[in-house]
Parts: C-alpha cells; structure tokens; sequence
C-alpha cells in the first residue's frame, strides 16, 4: 500500500510539472542582420511591402526607442547575456573566422537560463560570438544550432562573398577585406554541413524559416526558446529566387520583402499550432542600417553611435498579452530581453555577476503605472564610450584625432530626442546644467566601464590557442 500510495503521489507531481510547464510561455527573437529604421512598414516604409510585419504591428507594440549596438559581434552579445557588450564581449569591433577570442564559455546566456527552468533552446541563423567549438551554440546553452558561424561576407573572394546577386566577383586585391579568410560552412550542431557558395546564399532565409518552422512544431508541448537571427539583409545581397527581381525597388527591397514572407509564416505557424496565445515573440535588429537602407528620421548608420546607428525597428507580440496597435517610447534595450525572460518563465537570473538589462514585460504589456526601465543608456562603440543618454538628453561625444575624450579638441554635443530625434541641433550652449548633468553620469561610470579601454567591470574574453578553420583553406 505504501509503494502506491508513493506512486499516486509520483503522478501527481509529474502532472503538477506538466501542467506548470504548459504554462510557461514560448519565446522567440527574430533578429534581422543591418535592417534600418524605416526598412518596414510599422517604421515608415513606402518602398518594401511587408504585410505580415504591417499585421504584427496592428496586433502588437512598437519599440520606438529600443537600442542594440553600433555592429554584429557586440550586439549578439548583449541579447545573450543581458549586458553591455563592453561588459560581456570586451573588443573593440567584431569577431572574424578563425578567430582565438569568443563570448566566454563563462557567460551565462538566456538560452542557459531558460533550459535551466525547462526549456527547450534553439538557435537557427547567424551566431557570430565565436567560430572555436569552444564558443559554438551547443556549449552555450542551445540544444539546437542551424546556420551560419558568422556574417555571409566572411569567406574568399570566389564563392561570392564580397559581390551582391549577379554581379561579378571583384578582382584579386591584395588588401581586399577578408582576403585569406577560410570557407564560409553551413553548420549544425557544430559539423559542416557544406561549403556556402552564391546558390546557398539565396536559400539561407528558406532554409532558416523551415528549420524553425520544424522546431516549432515539434517542440510544441514544451516550452520552448527559438532565436532566429538571419544572415539577411547583411551585404552580400542574396534575396531567393522566389524573390529576387519582385519587388519594384532592387535586391535590398526583395531580401526584405523575404524577411517579411519568413516572418509571416513564424507567426502562422504559432496561430495553426494554437501557441499564438502562449508565445511571446520580438522582431528587431542587430544594428542600424546601412546606407542601402532608409534610417529616416535618424542620422548616422551603422557602426556610429548615432541613433541611426543604434536605435532599431523592434516589434513585441503576444495576443491577449500585449495591446495591438500600440507603441511605446521608453528606453529599452536587446540586453533586456535575458531578464524579461527570465521573469516571465520563472527563471533565476545568474547571482554572480552584474546584468545591465532590466525586466521590461510593464512596458511590453503597457501597463499604465509602469515605471521606466532604464533612465540612463550609455552608447558604446567597441570599447569606447561615445554618448550618454538621460531621459530625452543625449550627450554625445565626438573624439579629438588621437581617439581620446580628454584632448583638447574633443566637442560635446547636445541633443533633445523628444523634439530631435534625429540629431540636428546641438543645444549643449543653451543647457549648461543638463550637459554638466550627463558629463557626470560619464564620470560615475568610470569605475564601472569606464570611457576607454578594457575597465574593471568588463569580464573575462573568451580565448583559444591554436584557432583552426571550420573548413581547411583552399578546400573545394
């Protein structure tokens, strides 16, 4: 009688876990590779149709504030582990193949905290923290990894890395970019699955949606954590071949209009698999956009501290949970989305070390009283600190020729984001005291991160010796 007794009550336990894991929501993070501000419709676009994020925006919120980093490397970083990217992953620019250095194995990512409480992880897309196996997907918390190490420009010159869809390869140039560099491989859980030539170019946002839409079906009666970080619309331009030549604007708008079409179908399939009420899904950007996007009304692209370099298109989406057609400005960042996790699937968070992001579900869920997550963001560009923004105040830095804050033709500049968003006029003459105001927000910080340099709140860089290729050199 005892024996049964304890398996009723082994039952019931399992059922209570079964039932509390029903109730914990999905995630997903659909992160699209150099997309502008206004490369879509809920941001302003007249020129890419993209009726499917145009839907997500109805049912869902705008993040019109909402920052990454200036490139790649940093960015991917900060979503990982709810950080700065200077905290995190110290280097001053992006990681290249065969590279020794790498988010350290050390760093705890969302995808480590949600398996933790249950969850099933996958990554499907561009990982760009590492291209070792020490730093791959599969050892930093991902049961599944599908796509590409790095950007799709990273390889050599012949498989047509560095020119768009049809046009031809630029001749031998021995200072070319990314001269040297090896293959450019197709992974799955850290094997090769191929050699990226132009034809797998065209097929990475295909290839990429069906291998979500797999792992969303078959993970579907468990919770699940799905980051889907395209390769598209990075140079080289390589829209399908459903696509390319559809749209009326060129290959840029076609590979959009592609990341709308992947999109759309992500959302289908969580309506036709009736999780759409259980899954939390964000659409966004690593970075700025290029200048072969539209940034309007931001200034600066890419690689700056501007906020067309920072500030990102960002949409939130949870039927019942998050009110459709609404939007918020508040100060948000990539680096929240690991605590806002966290929260909502009753994670714990890593005690031992100091997370910048903060848990943003008030300001997703628009919630009336919800005070502001962040008051004060700091723009780094690699591991230098360039701007410093308090509520609408933005201080930006611009460095003297020797890179340095404090020589002496460095200039301040001033700007109010609620009235110039787009960074034209420089009030810093005006406002003396908000300028003193953030130039101390500056100096408390420099026990912390500091304006320069490695800094004593930055943690340990991941490191190899020997670094190998994940394809040999001059392999066919």
């Amino acid at each position: 009688m005892k024996r049964i007794l304890q398996f009723l009550a082994l039952l019931e336990l399992t059922g209570a876990q079964l039932a509390a894991a029903a109730e914990k929501p999905n995630f997903i993070v659909i992160t699209i590779d150099d997309l502008a501000y206004a490369d879509i419709g809920p941001f302003g676009s007249k020129l890419n149709r993209t009726p499917h994020l145009d839907r997500m925006a109805k049912e869902g919120r705008k993040l019109t504030s909402f920052y990454a980093a200036p490139v790649c490397s940093p960015s991917r970083a900060a979503l990982m582990t709810g950080s700065y990217a200077k905290r995190a992953l110290p280097i001053p620019h992006v990681l290249f193949p065969e590279g020794a250095n790498g988010l350290s194995p050390k760093e705890v990512t969302v995808a480590e905290v949600l398996k933790e409480a249950g969850y099933r992880t996958a990554i499907v897309g561009k990982w760009h923290l590492g291209d070792q196996p020490e730093f791959l997907p599969n050892t930093q918390g991902f049961d599944l990894h599908f796509g590409l190490p790095y950007s799709n420009d990273m390889g050599p010159v012949s498989d047509g890395v560095r020119t768009d869809l049809g046009k031809p390869n630029p001749a031998p140039n021995a200072n070319a970019k990314g001269k040297g560099q090896p293959p450019l491989p197709l992974l799955r859980n850290g094997a090769v699955v191929k050699r990226v030539l132009p034809d797998d170019q065209q097929s990475l946002v295909e290839i990429y949606t069906d291998e979500a839409v797999k792992f969303i079906t078959e993970k579907k009666d468990k919770p699940f954590f799905l980051y889907l970080p395209h390769n598209a619309v990075h140079f080289p331009i390589y829209p399908g071949k459903k696509w390319a030549g559809k749209s009326p604007n060129g290959i840029y708008s076609d590979w959009v209009e592609e990341v709308d079409w992947s999109v759309g179908r992500i959302l289908e399939t969580l309506r036709e698999s009736g999780l759409s009420e259980r899954t939390l899904v964000i659409f966004t950007s690593d970075n700025g956009g290029t200048p072969r996007g539209l940034n309007t009304p931001l200034r600066g692209h890419k690689g700056s501290t501007l906020e067309g370099g920072m500030r990102v298109p960002t949409l939130a989406w949870w039927p019942g949970k998050i009110p459709g057609g609404t939007e918020s400005d508040a100060i948000l960042s990539n680096f929240d989305l690991l605590p806002t996790c966290a929260a909502l699937a009753g994670a714990k968070l890593p005690a031992d070390r100091k997370l910048d992001g903060a848990n943003i579900w008030a300001q997703l869920n628009g919630a009336p009283d919800a005070k502001p997550a962040h008051e004060t963001f700091i723009f780094y560009n690699g591991l230098r600190l360039n701007a410093v923004r308090h509520g609408d105040w933005k201080l930006q830095i611009a460095m003297g020729r020797g890179g340095d804050a404090k020589t002496k033709d460095s200039v301040q500049l001033l700007y109010n984001l609620r009235t110039d968003v787009g960074e034209a006029t420089d009030v810093a003459a005006a406002n003396p005291d908000i300028v003193a105001k953030l130039q101390a927000l500056i100096a408390a910080n420099e026990a912390d991160l500091g304006k320069d340099g490695i800094a004593p709140g930055c943690r340990e860089l991941g490191r190899v010796e020997n670094p190998k290729p994940l394809i040999p050199h001059d392999t066919k």
